[in-house]
């Protein structure tokens, strides 16, 4: 059995569709799973028990298949002839990339599956799949590839907290000095060191932070690999962020997760975990003091 599963989008759309990957995994353990996603998240979950490869979506000669009646890429023709079962999570309304996949020679059976506009949670919408084909959503953590290095535990140490304040969309970060005040709030009943985490968006971010909260034991990380990332999650105490990517690749890590929800429905996008729990206000932020009250909740739970 020969699986291909075709999802485009940001870091999040990935990891929200991870938990239908592991039940096609879960159904066929021998099978030889690949997927066309972005190179850079491929590289969290190749390995030979979770995914054998990944074909970059960036790879020039895929556009082609989007045109009605065009002349079709030869080397994506023949990769699409390899496989059993093709998953397709591209926007498709017109089957247009359905019908250059058939005029290509694309063998075995073909889902297509519309990823936008959830009526419940997003991942359980991406699972829906699964169950024409007798399987249900699985765990997406047990994914993970061979280069995610499990944590050393290392001497007794203040907690560390990770925290991401940006979003890859303004209107769902909140501002950076309000994260501030509400941390020299818990400062006062706690010690806890954070690591920062910026990413391309958040270039530059770091000047906004007081010195007293970047300086000395705490620290700003910039554009690390993803799966050093989820190493340092891993061995975290604690992760705050936004809806975010990093945030649902913190709720894949296993890290214990408190996120801060504004005009986005945690119902919907919030990462699935029994370690991730959401602040959501029901689309405004947080007043002076609230969401230090409920990290002090969220500490002692």
């Amino acid at each position: 059995m020969k699986i291909v599963i075709l999802r485009g989008g940001a870091l999040g759309d990935f990891l929200l569709t991870l938990p239908a990957v592991a039940g096609l995994r879960n159904k066929w353990p021998e099978a030889e799973i690949e997927m066309v996603v972005a190179r850079k998240f491929g590289e969290l979950v190749v390995g030979p028990q979770s995914i054998q490869a990944v074909r970059p979506i960036e790879q020039p000669g895929l556009a082609t298949f989007y045109a009605k009646e065009g002349k079709l890429d030869a080397e994506w023709g023949d990769y699409f002839t390899e496989f059993d079962l093709t998953i397709s999570y591209l926007f498709d309304p017109d089957e247009i990339f359905f019908g250059n996949w058939k005029r290509c020679g694309g063998t075995g059976e073909f889902i297509n599956h519309d990823p936008r506009n959830p009526k419940e949670a997003a991942w359980k919408h991406l699972a829906l799949p699964m169950q024409r084909l007798g399987a249900t959503a699985g765990n997406g953590r047990g994914l993970m590839g061979e280069k995610i290095q499990v944590p050393k535990k290392g001497k007794a140490r203040k907690p560390n907290w990770v925290i991401h304040a940006g979003s890859g969309g303004a209107s769902k970060c909140w501002p950076i000095l309000d994260w501030v005040r509400e941390l020299d709030l818990l400062a006062k009943n706690h010690e806890f060191a954070v690591t920062w985490l910026g990413g391309e968006v958040e270039e530059g971010w770091e000047k906004q932070v007081p010195l007293h909260w970047r300086g000395g034991e705490h620290r700003w990380v910039q554009n690390r690999p993803l799966p050093e990332l989820v190493t340092e999650m891993m061995g975290s105490d604690l992760y705050l962020g936004h809806d975010s990517g990093m945030s649902h690749l913190a709720g894949w890590s296993g890290a214990k997760c408190g996120l801060l929800f504004g005009p986005t429905d945690p119902a919907v996008w919030a990462p699935p975990g029994e370690r991730v729990k959401c602040w959501s206000g029901g689309g405004r932020w947080p007043k002076e003091g609230e969401w230090a009250n409920w990290v002090e909740k969220l500490i002692s739970s």
